[in-house]
């Protein structure tokens, strides 16, 4: 008896012993076995099950059996939450919300590019990204980035991964500088998973060794030619010769319209994008006359610039042109387009721009310019830049990229690039006046 008694005081104290351990391990922010309370009171006797000798205290089985009941408890299963970037509670998550968790052991694509999707629409709410810049986001989060990495885990995401997405892209003959554009958006999506301690650090980035290419401007022998071909091209009928396939330009466009000259013209007097053209409204331009005869220009909002813009003298003779036309015609008022004014579905009116200027391209050979470059409806810019360059006299850079809605630095890389010695004979053969 006295044995026994001996051995159940020496159990006790190492329970006690145990306890004192674990009220330790919970002030210094460690978590026990268990989730539930553990309670070791000393209970009295009531009809648990004690020893068969009546001599033992059933009290010491009282507290065994709550101790060993409460221990096989099933431990919680812990799920990771990117959006709060913390170990939710699986017990206590509702169905429906297991669904967009995701657990330890994968860290998928598809929740971080909603997530960050639903960041950068809050951005354009905001005025800080432009709607088109949203919609170039979502599509190469939502294709290629996706595609390739659908089956990763972006925890497991390093320098050689990267590389071999730009390979993947490469695959697809998709151009430098939209490969970087898919790079950019890969690091929002690994800088979104550092900011929410998913991983400790981003990974390296291959360097990618970008060409710019000069943009493919008109010389004024092109120029001159383009425009006598846009009024030889009124007297003919574009002939579709794919039967097979449906010509989606309207009969009215496929004899060269009366006013794709003046266009032309309007373009290289302007400065204005291919952007500007389509949105462009009476109420958009103000014929300015005094000292200095133009247009004052307030086109709406492109590229985050919308500062009101200068034309040079030309255009406003150009623009009375097209006002009288237009009025002829029963428009030219203020909410009316400037351009092709019938047309009201203005991505249509845009894409019949461009496939006119094309059939005036290929008409003369002058598509591609002397170093292999394309040349669209957008190289009018490119040519009123460089044709300012060569003629402005001493025009600075910074007036004229104000004036033209862009940059020095886009200029110096993409337009003064361009000019050759010859453009400029009249500065090298001159002579410095004693």
């Amino acid at each position: 008896m006295l044995l026994q008694r001996g051995f159940f005081k020496y159990f006790e104290s190492l329970l006690l012993v145990f306890i004192d351990f674990q009220n330790n391990l919970k002030t210094f922010g460690y978590t026990t076995m268990s989730v539930q309370t553990v309670n070791y009171s000393i209970k009295p006797v009531g009809t648990r099950v004690g020893s068969k000798n009546p001599k033992t205290n059933p009290d010491v089985f009282n507290w065994m059996l709550d101790f060993f009941n409460a221990s096989k408890t099933t431990p919680n299963i812990a799920l990771f939450d990117l959006k709060k970037s913390m170990f939710s509670d699986h017990l206590n998550t509702k169905p429906s919300e297991k669904k967009t968790s995701l657990d330890g052991s994968f860290v998928g694509i598809q929740e971080v590019v909603s997530i960050i999707l639903a960041q950068e629409k809050h951005k354009v709410s905001r005025n800080e990204v432009t709607e088109g810049t949203y919609r170039m986001t979502k599509v190469r989060l939502e294709t290629n980035i996706t595609e390739f990495f659908f089956n990763t885990d972006l925890r497991s995401i390093n320098t050689a991964s990267i590389q071999q997405f730009i390979n993947f892209l490469s695959d697809k003959e998709l151009s430098t500088p939209t490969i970087v554009g898919y790079i950019a958006q890969l690091r929002k999506v690994l800088r979104y998973l550092v900011e929410k301690d998913v991983i400790a650090q981003m990974p390296l980035f291959p360097k990618m060794k970008v060409t710019q290419k000069p943009r493919g401007a008109f010389t004024v022998t092109e120029y001159a030619a383009i425009l006598r071909q846009a009024k030889t091209l009124r007297k003919h009928v574009y002939v579709w010769d794919k039967p097979d396939t449906r010509f989606h330009i309207k009969p009215m466009y496929r004899s060269m319209p009366m006013e794709m000259n003046w266009l032309l013209r309007f373009m290289v007097y302007t400065f204005l994008r291919p952007g500007d053209i389509r949105q462009l409204k009476n109420k958009h331009l103000e014929i300015i006359s005094g000292k200095f005869n133009y247009l004052r220009l307030t086109p709406p909002e492109i590229k985050r610039h919308k500062a009101p813009t200068v034309s040079l003298p030309q255009a406003v003779n150009i623009y009375k042109t097209i006002l009288k036309h237009q009025t002829a015609k029963g428009f030219g008022k203020p909410e009316d387009y400037v351009f092709f004014p019938e047309e009201k579905n203005r991505l249509r009116a845009l894409n019949t721009i461009g496939w006119l200027f094309n059939w005036i391209m290929h008409s003369l050979g002058l598509k591609q310019g002397p170093h292999g470059a394309d040349r669209s409806f957008y190289s009018l810019r490119h040519t009123a830049i460089t044709f300012r360059l060569i003629f402005g006299g001493n025009i600075d850079l910074l007036t004229l990229a104000r004036n033209a809605r862009t940059s020095v630095e886009m200029i110096e890389k993409f337009y003064a690039s361009t000019l050759s010695a010859e453009m400029n004979i009249q500065l090298l053969h001159s002579k410095r006046r004693s």
